[in-house]
């Protein structure tokens, strides 16, 4: 008893006797998961946190006009306390547009069961600053539009200029299509390599990160946790989902290599991952969900394999092509291959087009019932190519 007084002194006097919030937003805020009856809200804290997010509609009324509701970082039935915060946000309506601002308390003593001394609450200012605003996705939209960046690698100056536009533009979501680092090392690598500029581009226009794992993700001693700040709907690394007229089937490629090459160290079951994920893949393309859509679009880093092909896209071939070639796919958006290519020759078995996305580009896409718009647009906001898939 005597230890945690003295500790609980020592740290109201190092912090909240001088009127110093005892916990900050290290990084982000980011929109994750968005779906038409939620969202999930993702940041991190300089220390250990019980973190919440209070929820307003967008109805012109000040946000301290009325309690709001709160939603925490919980998990079986308890409060999560750390420093990464994932948020769930439910029970809400689709195609509508909701304020919301992010609150921690640091946790400034935890004694096993026996007690949590949380500091005072802090969090995004809404008395200086709009509340940040979240909008559910809406299949009964008209048409949707979103933008692709992939193989990005850590050149954060490049992802700025390709992200540029982005608050006056709006898209329904940008989509990280994989190899955003060369290896996930650690949470600080993340953030400076592209997620810090991601939350501060993205976050106060409300657009939301749709993430695709390439095969870079795979490597480094961080990798595993690419879920923990990227959640899905699935609980894996793959998930689909329903924007506007559009069906999208997000897919991961795994590892470019076979499991057993030596760089992998036999830390590698990406063959074992992708024959889950077809099991998973053919369950969901008859789907009513996906089966309604008027249109079907698929992200995917890595391009299926053809002639000369590495082990990872021949097995992209093998298992997802047979299933996606009865799926009605109107075009599969890949990168990977730092270079532009438009492979509409069925030459990697599919029977619809692919587009490869180059390491300098974006992807301005907009569809609707009729049909498909691509620009590929350069770091000067240049369209160099286009393309229509009419349905």
């Amino acid at each position: 008893m005597k230890r945690l007084l003295t500790l609980l002194g020592a740290l109201l006097f190092s912090g909240i006797a001088f009127g110093q919030p005892s916990v900050r937003i290290a990084h982000g805020p980011y929109l994750q998961q968005v779906t038409d009856d939620g969202f999930t809200v993702v940041w991190t804290t300089t220390m250990d946190a019980a973190s919440w997010v209070e929820v307003a509609p967008d109805d012109g009324s000040h946000f301290y006009a009325a309690e709001r509701p709160k939603y925490y970082d919980s998990h079986i039935g308890k409060r999560r306390i750390g420093r990464l915060h994932r948020v769930r946000v439910e029970g809400l309506e689709p195609g509508t547009t909701y304020r919301y601002r992010i609150m921690q308390q640091g946790v400034l003593c935890e004694e096993g069961n026996k007690r949590v001394i949380l500091g005072e609450g802090y969090g995004s200012d809404i008395l200086k600053h709009k509340p940040y605003t979240a909008t559910t996705l809406d299949e009964s939209k008209d048409k949707t539009e979103f933008w692709v960046v992939n193989d990005i690698h850590a050149r954060d100056s490049v992802f700025r200029l390709l992200l540029k536009g982005v608050e006056k533009a709006k898209p329904d979501f940008v989509c990280f299509n994989g190899d955003m680092l060369s290896s996930m090392e650690s949470e600080r690598q993340l953030f400076d390599g592209y997620l810090n500029s991601a939350a501060e581009l993205l976050t106060p226009a409300g657009v939301p990160i749709v993430a695709a794992r390439g095969n870079h993700e795979n490597r480094g001693s961080f990798s595993s946790k690419f879920r923990d700040y990227f959640p899905t709907s699935t609980g894996e690394v793959y998930y689909a989902f329903r924007q506007g007229p559009v069906c999208f089937l997000v897919l991961d490629c795994g590892e470019d290599k076979p499991d057993s090459d030596i760089r992998y160290y036999g830390m590698s079951t990406t063959d074992a991952y992708r024959e889950q994920e077809a099991r998973w893949l053919q369950q969901v393309v008859q789907s009513e969900e996906y089966r309604s859509a008027p249109v079907h679009i698929v992200i995917l880093h890595m391009i299926p394999g053809g002639k000369g092909s590495w082990h990872g896209e021949q097995e992209l071939r093998r298992l997802f092509v047979p299933i996606l070639n009865e799926a009605s796919v109107d075009v599969m958006l890949c990168g990977h291959y730092h270079r532009y290519a438009y492979i509409d020759d069925g030459s990697r078995g599919t029977k619809f087009p692919i587009l490869v996305n180059s390491n300098n580009d974006k992807l301005v896409v907009k569809a609707d019932r009729k049909g498909i718009d691509i620009d590929v647009v350069n770091t000067r906001g240049e369209s160099i190519k286009r393309h229509r898939i009419d349905k």
